[in-house]
């Protein structure tokens, strides 16, 4: 029997009865090309179109109609096995996240969403974020993306404008942006943040070529709480440090540049149980943490100009 291909399939199936790629995306929690290539792969395989695509949107041809029946109560059968044994078996959620997010904003705060899962297994995987879309089912997924380039299918947990941040012995010889000059800058090396943060503040003669590199944005911000020299944080990546007294934002400003972090898998209706309660709780916590970086920078910058 030739190996059946259950991602193309389930993404045929949804659009389907979506009568869409977007809505199937939409329900998977992948993106709407990913939902466009497979089916369209599914096609070239069965030699056939299943779908007339249509200024009012997909429709199914003879050949789709009898796949989706099928696919309909075959798969739906295989839903229910899956509530059924992922009810009465050993529980796993399994976790795709950017290196520095896992460690300094996930990890902090896991035991709190372990306390409702005693026995839970974690797969913690940081190192290919962008796997094939055959390997995103089952997973929770979230993804660093970057200002101009185009956001997947999701939910923002957060945006990640950039600030400065040092020691607190280093912030209190510093009275203002001009001080930079005089300072080592901290960099990670795959970012252009410093150029990026200097633009906003209208510092065109400030170097920013020099200084200390690092390729893993936790050492950047470990660098910084030790007094090397003066780094750009991220809410997500430094809020937990600036609460606990280990960094200081000296001064601003506060540079959106459109980055975010965003949850793409799984959907709100997707996945087991432990995958919907885990994104729930993501998006619980990532806006509670909006929250209170809002208020810090209120608090921080009140009645500076």
């Amino acid at each position: 029997m030739p190996r059946l291909p259950l991602t193309a399939l389930a993404a045929f199936e949804a659009a389907a009865r979506c009568g869409s790629m977007t809505g199937a995306a939409a329900e998977i929690g992948l993106t709407h090309g990913a939902i466009s290539r497979q089916v369209g792969d599914l096609e070239k395989q069965l030699g056939t179109r299943l779908f007339e695509r249509t200024p009012r949107g997909l429709v199914l041809t003879h050949a789709g109609r009898d796949l989706a029946r099928a696919c309909t109560g075959g798969l739906g059968r295989m839903g229910e096995a899956l509530e059924r044994i992922g009810r009465d078996g050993p529980q796993r959620l399994r976790i795709a996240a950017p290196a520095a997010w896992a460690a300094l904003w996930l990890l902090p705060r896991l035991p709190r969403f372990l306390e409702g899962w005693p026995g839970l297994r974690v797969d913690l995987d940081t190192g290919n974020i962008d796997r094939p879309v055959e390997a995103e089912s089952g997973w929770v997924v979230i993804r660093y993306v970057r200002g101009g380039d185009d956001s997947p299918d999701g939910d923002t947990l957060s945006d990640e404008p950039l600030f400065p941040v040092c020691a607190p012995n280093l912030a209190e010889t510093l009275r203002g942006p001009a001080d930079l000059a005089a300072l080592t800058l901290l960099h990670f090396h795959s970012s252009p943040d410093w150029s990026l943060w200097r633009a906003e503040a209208a510092l065109d003669g400030l170097d920013s070529s020099g200084g200390l590199g690092f390729s893993d944005s936790v050492l950047v911000l470990r660098a910084a709480e030790s007094g090397m020299g003066i780094a750009l944080g991220r809410p997500s990546l430094a809020l937990d440090s600036l609460e606990a007294g280990r960094l200081v934002c000296p001064f601003g400003p506060v540079a959106p540049i459109g980055d975010r972090y965003v949850l793409t898998a799984p959907g709100p209706e997707r996945g087991r149980p432990v995958s919907r309660a885990f994104r729930a709780w993501l998006l619980s916590e990532a806006g509670e943490d909006a929250r209170s970086f809002r208020a810090w920078v209120r608090d921080r910058f009140r009645g500076e100009p």
